[in-house]
């Protein structure tokens, strides 16, 4: 009996040394073809920074609980490096990713918070998540341009990272100013071509 309360209190003990994760940490996900990777189910918006250096169409997945294919996080014919946000909806709840590749690939899943930030003025090729330091307030307008040839789009998100307006829809190039809601504090850009948004 005494020998089963000293493990029942080594194990406390030791439960309390463990080093907690900390929230603003990543996690790396590498591999080389297709794959299914399980990654802790989280309901928790988020960003995911990927990359595939291979020739052939490459897409990553999030999946639901029962793998059912929910986000589409990247889609491309040939190499891809761009951001995404994930869990935007509130009916998100990711818990694995289906990679469809036949190269190598890396997939790191960081906080919203680390998107990138965006003040006035920012500029990109690719999919992208900029960050305000703070929500919006008043009346702002976003001057937006692209000149690529595929599908644009421009979401704005709110302070929780949760979707809320649709600022830009285009198959193909795309020049407009669109109010920008209060409240927002995220954009996340789906493009594959040369892209600038300026903030006024």
């Amino acid at each position: 009996m005494r020998l089963r309360l000293y493990a029942v209190l080594a194990a406390l003990v030791g439960s309390f040394l463990i080093p907690a994760t900390p929230a603003d940490a990543a996690t790396t996900y590498r591999g080389d073809g297709d794959h299914l990777q399980r990654i802790r189910a989280t309901t928790t918006p988020g960003i995911a920074q990927v990359t595939y250096d291979g020739d052939g169409y490459f897409s990553v997945w999030g999946l639901d609980s029962n793998g059912k294919e929910q986000q589409l996080l990247a889609n491309s014919a040939g190499s891809y490096k761009g951001t995404a946000a994930y869990n935007v909806d509130t009916s998100n709840r990711l818990v694995a990713l289906k990679i469809t590749a036949d190269a190598p690939w890396t997939i790191k899943l960081l906080p919203l918070s680390k998107a990138r930030s965006w003040s006035i003025a920012r500029n990109g090729s690719t999919d992208d998540v900029l960050r305000l330091s703070k929500p919006s307030r008043g009346l702002h307008s976003l001057r937006i341009r692209y000149t690529g040839g595929g599908y644009f789009s421009v979401w704005a998100l709110d302070a929780r990272g949760r979707r809320s307006d649709l600022l830009a829809n285009k198959a193909g190039a795309y020049k407009g100013s669109v109010p920008l809601p209060a409240g927002s504090k995220y954009a996340v850009i789906t493009a594959d071509g040369p892209w600038s948004i300026v903030r006024r």
